[in-house]
């Protein structure tokens, strides 16, 4: 489709864009004197606002047939990052942040001086996942010139986004952030794209930085086992037909993921219902929803998620919940993005950078008002900070206007925690589904499975046809569902169980040599999973530093010691100890 790009076309743009982000890529590109006069955006008047806008309509007819993409200046970024959020940059922050920002190619990742020794030939890596985080190592491994095979249990990529395929299955976080920085913008149909468009994105970014090759399908790792002598993991791997194949390789890059093992409750006479019971990784094109009577418990990500979309067709949907969640609204949430702001992305040189900068380190920011305690609101009485009491204010006055003001429904929905101490859930329309009138929604108890239903604690039996246990992941088991034996024979598995799991890093674990964990134990970010790929290219970094260590020192093992494991852990439980999620300041 040709676009016609007239004033209206590039007004439109300019009206539904990230003002923000396009007034720091225009002022990049033209050094504007009337936009530099222009203080932040979020703290505009309206009519400066409007100046802007007409502005930044003016520059885009008549200055960006001369504008090229281009590098900026350390001097220019830290003038740009301080206007584009309206706080200074600090100091131990810029070197990251300008990594975020991906101006210059490959951020984050590891290179490789050019006079190091060869790679030996038997110097092979494995990785364990073909998601977005085995994509990333790989991409990693093949800018160093690593050899490595990807191995993964499904026969396809994707991880968790072709586990998952139930409704409405989407990111919860902007798809600008939710994609790697080495690679210029990716055309999003949705501005929170759907489950079936990330796997997508993943392929596709797979296959054009050559890694899709390297991916045997279908192998699931059982066990790996160090073997001393030789600094090398054995590694045993099951296959569908019943066969197994086994293969030594000299380091290990565990790309497991957090959602992949299913957290399915253990209720009594689940086993004598005559129904269907599925988690939503189970979800599939055989099942049929229409005229059904439908259970759905669970009200966090994917039980939200699914509600509104089974309610449509369902008979009846009852919805068991345990502990009433933050559902907040998301601007732009379910949209698809507009063409004249793709236009944007794909004309405006360092529009997207921004965007992707704007979004993520806005978020970071945003975040520390509701997580850290002001201890002066605090003495005057105050609830951990005022924008905390404030986001509890508003998120309460949103249940009962999406819900019209039902009573009934409101005292079972206000969560006794404050906003932002767990991660926040998405609505995608699940409070107004509650007011359909084949929706009810359950707080009582579950008791037991019976053969034609579910019986609640106060006695009440619900008879339904299919219950979809919405009910999450068992997000510690990092490397499931292998057996890791390192130095010694010790299992990772069984000392996680004893200790709690605990990584250097996140990343690695004493004794356990040339081993890797891509999201292990306290890697989740503080804001959620935005930005998460961009975490996913540190991590693979760090790997691909560590490995080119072995090869140009000569050395046959890197593995953590145990006094900077237990160094880092204490760190980091002392920097945790005073965030509000962490204490009792959570509950209200």
């Amino acid at each position: 489709m040709t676009l016609e790009v007239d004033s209206g076309f590039i007004r439109r743009a300019v009206e539904a864009c990230d003002l923000a982000a396009l007034r720091a890529a225009l002022l990049q590109i033209s050094g504007d004197a009337e936009l530099e006069a222009l203080g932040p955006v979020a703290g505009l008047l309206p009519e400066d606002r409007e100046r802007l806008i007409e502005r930044a309509i003016h520059l885009l007819q008549t200055r960006l047939h001369e504008c090229e993409p281009r590098v900026p200046s350390d001097e220019e970024l830290r003038v740009l990052m301080d206007r584009v959020l309206g706080v200074p940059t600090e100091e131990g922050h810029f070197e990251i942040r300008k990594k975020f920002l991906a101006f210059e190619p490959f951020p984050f990742l590891h290179e490789r001086s050019e006079d190091g020794p060869p790679i030996p030939e038997d110097f092979e890596v494995a990785i364990i996942g073909a998601g977005l985080s085995g994509i990333s190592a790989a991409v990693q491994l093949e800018r160093l010139g690593v050899p490595y095979v990807i191995y993964d249990r499904l026969d396809e990529v994707g991880g968790t986004w072709s586990l998952n395929k139930y409704p409405d299955v989407r990111v919860d976080t902007l798809s600008i952030t939710y994609e790697y920085s080495f690679d210029d913008h990716y055309p999003w149909a949705q501005y929170f794209a759907s489950g079936a468009e990330v796997r997508e994105y993943i392929e596709f970014m797979a296959k054009k930085y050559g890694v899709f090759d390297h991916i045997r399908f279908a192998h699931a790792l059982e066990k790996a086992t160090f073997l001393e002598d030789s600094s090398e993991w054995r590694l045993r791997f099951s296959r569908p037909d019943g066969s197994h194949f086994e293969h030594t390789v000299r380091a290990v890059v565990s790309a497991a993921g957090l959602f992949s093992t299913p957290r399915i409750p253990d209720i009594p006479g689940a086993e004598s219902f005559g129904g269907t019971i599925l988690h939503p990784t189970q979800w599939n094109k055989a099942i049929e929803v229409k005229d059904k009577r439908v259970a759905i418990v669970g009200n966090g990500s994917t039980g939200v998620q699914l509600l509104a979309p089974v309610a449509a067709e369902a008979g009846s949907v009852h919805v068991f919940q345990r502990t009433p969640q933050w559902i907040s609204p998301r601007m732009n949430y379910g949209r698809a993005v507009e063409p004249e702001v793709q236009w944007l992305f794909d004309h405006v040189p360092g529009y997207w950078n921004w965007c992707r900068y704007t979004s993520i380190i806005g978020l970071f920011t945003w975040h520390e008002d509701f997580l850290i305690p002001d201890s002066e609101w605090e003495s005057q009485g105050g609830h951990i900070t005022r924008k905390s009491e404030e986001l509890r204010d508003f998120l309460i006055g949103y249940i009962r206007d999406e819900v019209g003001g039902r009573e009934d429904l409101i005292e079972h929905l206000i969560p006794d925690h404050a906003p932002m101490v767990r991660r926040p859930v998405v609505d995608n329309g699940w409070y107004r589904a509650l007011t359909s009138e084949n929706v009810g929604l359950v707080t009582d108890g579950i008791e037991r499975i019976t053969e034609t239903g579910i019986q609640t604690a106060d006695g009440t039996h619900r008879e339904v046809d299919i219950i979809v246990f919405a009910t999450g992941y068992e997000v510690d088991q990092y490397l499931w569902p292998a057996e890791y034996e390192g130095e010694g024979g010790i299992n990772l598995r069984d000392k996680w169980d004893a200790d709690s799991p605990r990584a250097y890093l996140g990343m690695m674990v004493p004794r356990f040599p040339n081993l890797f964990i891509m999201y292990g134990p306290n890697s989740q970010p503080v804001s959620g999973g935005v930005s998460l790929p961009s975490w996913m290219q540190i991590w693979s970094g760090y790997i691909g530093q560590c490995l080119m260590t072995l090869v140009d020192e000569g050395h046959a093992r890197v593995a953590v010691t145990e006094e900077a494991f237990q160094d880092h852990n204490e760190r980091l439980d002392e920097e945790a100890s005073g965030l509000a999620f962490i204490t009792d300041k959570g509950s209200v």
